[in-house]
């Protein structure tokens, strides 16, 4: 069902001074919801780095605010549901899923000037970028609650201090029932995309142009037309061409068969670690990189791989470092509101920590109250 687009007014507190381009900090996520028996999201995460990332369990009622700042009217929650995130940087959650099979992911988005202040309806609570993902799986179920939600909020994006951050992001969100919801800065403005059709997210331009381009364009991935660059619309194209065309899985095969068709799905879009960075993206490059260690970074690639199976609740991992992915079963999980918040340091050397197969074993309780309350780590 096609669902009404959304228009709220923003403030961004974002400073930057132009368009980042999008071979330097790009991602591609993918839903695929056409099937029957299942409903899964593939993500790449493509960066300099990958920004030193931390999984987080978060049990039932951890407390917790949209914001960091004391002297800004923000919204607060207990949480209720619990969810298991990749934190980038240890602080800005960037990609996870919920008990309850709700997914969500941000990534890479400019459009326009993200300094531009619209009517911002300022008797709204503040909910910034670094708690968008948490705020919606410790909250909501379902798309529709959480959309209806977020129009009661006045989001922000965030900028400086550490890797993740030294872009702006757009955020896409998925439920068990197939529904979508795909959430953009557009000139000020915040957008939200609601519906089953919004199955491809990648970065600028923006999702009403990437969709009417990928439309008119005709592809076929033997006569010469298929989308051959690393640019986010041939990106956006090849993943929807994918999602168009994958057959059905044959019963005796299951589920790995579907997860190792979103990997190779994703890998079309994927960079590999030796591309080379075109000029015009040095300057980007280096605000990220003056965050990053040298030993964490190999140029632009795709540094993690997600999918989250919203069908049977496992959310599956892949980093460039690793030959292999690795699993949580969110079905198995103590969510129970006695846990602590429990950690996972440097998720994306899971296989040099010896880590392999369902590695719920793995995490750590952390002894602040949340993940919040710990350092920033570049």
């Amino acid at each position: 069902m096609i669902k009404n687009i959304i228009t709220l007014s923003i403030a961004a507190t974002v400073a930057a001074t132009s368009l980042l381009p999008n071979t330097a900090d790009a991602c591609t996520r993918m839903l695929w919801n056409t099937n029957n028996d299942f409903v899964i999201v593939g993500r790449n995460e493509d960066y300099f780095s990958a920004s030193a990332p931390t999984l987080v369990k978060t049990p039932h009622g951890v407390s917790r605010k949209g914001s960091n700042e004391s002297n800004t009217p923000t919204i607060s929650w207990t949480v209720k549901y619990g969810s298991v995130v990749a934190y980038a940087n240890n602080r800005f959650p960037m990609d996870g899923m919920n008990e309850k099979g709700l997914t969500a992911r941000t990534l890479y988005f400019n459009e326009g000037d993200i300094d531009q202040h619209a009517a911002t309806d300022t008797s709204k609570p503040v909910l910034q970028a670094d708690h968008w993902v948490s705020y919606i799986l410790d909250n909501f179920s379902n798309i529709e609650d959480a959309v209806n939600a977020l129009k009661q909020l006045r989001l922000t994006a965030i900028h400086g201090g550490y890797s993740y951050v030294e872009s702006p992001k757009h955020l896409s969100m998925a439920d068990a029932s197939g529904d979508s919801a795909i959430i953009e800065i557009q000139n000020g403005e915040l957008k939200i995309f609601h519906g089953k059709q919004y199955t491809v997210m990648t970065n600028p331009p923006n999702i009403q142009t990437q969709m009417e381009d990928a439309h008119n364009r005709a592809i076929d991935a033997n006569d010469g037309s298929f989308p051959s660059t690393w640019g986010a619309e041939d990106r956006f194209q090849k993943a929807q061409y994918w999602l168009n065309n994958m057959p059905n899985i044959k019963p005796s095969d299951g589920m790995n068969a579907a997860y190792g068709f979103m990997y190779s799905a994703l890998g079309t879009t994927a960079f590999v670690p030796g591309i080379p960075l075109p000029e015009e993206d040095k300057a980007v490059g280096e605000k990220i990189l003056k965050h990053t260690k040298p030993e964490d970074s190999y140029g632009v690639a795709t540094y993690l791989q997600s999918i989250s199976d919203l069908t049977n609740r496992h959310y599956r991992f892949k980093s460039l470092l690793a030959p292999a992915d690795v699993y949580l079963d969110l079905n198995s999980m103590d969510w129970s509101a006695q846990q602590k918040v429990a950690v996972i340091p440097r998720i994306d050397r899971y296989a040099q920590q010896g880590l392999q197969g369902n590695i719920a074993e793995a995490f750590t309780p952390i002894n602040e109250p949340d993940i919040y309350q710990q350092n920033v780590i570049n």
